[in-house]
């Protein structure tokens, strides 16, 4: 994947080509915790490995919009490594935590 660094953090943007879906891993540089976002159930063993190999802790799992892939991912992720999953309240879905206009995600 494509990786930036940026304001203590770094970033990775990953791709699913069957989906043609991006996936992004943003990670805190000092503490090493971590937020992906968009995870794609195809492409969780290479999202653990990848957590793995760099040492990140994963704090949540979110998705930008409400599709099957995304939310299995999430799932998926949060079963493997008991990271919260987030997901915008007005999608409907269900998360552990569902956020309003203006909320952050904090790692």
């Amino acid at each position: 994947g494509v990786f930036r660094e940026f304001l203590g953090c770094f970033g990775w943007q990953l791709f699913e080509a069957q989906s043609c879906t991006y996936t992004y891993l943003l990670a805190d540089a000092g503490t090493g915790d971590a937020v992906i976002i968009d995870p794609v159930l195809e492409t969780v063993p290479r999202d653990l490995q990848l957590l793995r190999e760099l040492g990140l802790t994963l704090r949540f799992a979110a998705n930008t919009h409400c599709h099957a892939d995304h939310v299995t991912g999430s799932g998926a992720l949060r079963r493997a490594l008991g990271c919260r999953s987030a997901i915008s309240w007005a999608s409907g879905a269900s998360a552990d935590l569902r956020l309003r206009e203006g909320e952050e995600l904090r790692f």
